[in-house]
């Protein structure tokens, strides 16, 4: 469904990625890890159009996208819940809510789609008209994903989506996002839990300084050797 090949992308003269290439297949999840600075953000921004890379391209579902803007290749399907959730903290939850139909295929139904997203996450309907910024910090990733799910994506990318939360907060996204691997969504995960993302992860890749250092099953990574020690705080 999404290929990324051969991707390299520079900041003036750092070069963030060098000939990164992955595939997301229908109905799998997909985790990238790697550290601080490893280029995972950069490679997410890349394929939702807010970077174009200098070398290589990207493909969804068949066709290329690596020069189209960002509104259309959401419009194609690809939502990208950003590291730091991106909310607009003076509007409400429900207004919020409402901006993940722009630059979405026209149809469906908001007001059952809001009824689903609220049966999803019942906070949310709880907080619906309580001003984002004014939620906890669990409760607005669950705004960020949630707005994401209202544009139907065929692909949702997860930037971070547990950084900076408490532990019992973390175990609830993780919550979510299996959930939703259940309902046959497709997910690319970028996360600093490695651990909780290979938990749930069908693949996973390995990103160092901006190249792919590893990629295999998900299981297989985990109980690796050398992701055990350079990620999971073993041996």
């Amino acid at each position: 469904m999404l290929e990324v090949r051969d991707v390299s992308v520079s900041y003036g003269k750092i070069r963030a990625l060098k000939g990164v290439s992955l595939s997301v297949r229908r109905g799998e999840v997909v985790t990238l890890i790697g550290s601080n600075g490893a280029g995972k953000s950069t490679l997410l921004r890349t394929i939702a159009g807010l970077l174009h890379p200098e070398a290589g391209g990207i493909e969804f579902d068949g066709r290329p996208i690596t020069r189209l803007p960002p509104h259309r290749i959401a419009r194609r399907g690809l939502r990208l819940v950003p590291e730091g959730r991106g909310l607009l903290t003076r509007m409400s939850v429900h207004e919020n809510l409402l901006m993940g139909r722009y630059a979405s295929s026209p149809a469906g139904d908001d007001a059952a789609d809001l009824a689903a997203v609220f049966e999803r996450f019942p906070v949310l309907r709880q907080r619906r008209q309580q001003l984002a910024g004014t939620l906890s910090g669990g409760e607005q990733q669950q705004l960020a994903i949630a707005r994401a799910l209202l544009g139907r994506p065929a692909v949702l990318m997860l930037d971070e989506p547990s950084l900076g939360l408490a532990p019992l907060l973390v175990k609830e996204i993780f919550r979510i996002v299996r959930r939703l691997k259940d309902e046959g969504a497709t997910i690319l995960l970028v996360e600093q839990n490695a651990k909780q993302a290979l938990k749930v992860a069908d693949r996973g890749y390995i990103l160092e300084t901006g190249r792919i250092a590893l990629e295999g099953p998900a299981a297989e990574l985990l109980q690796g050797e050398a992701v055990q020690r350079a990620y999971l705080g073993a041996g």
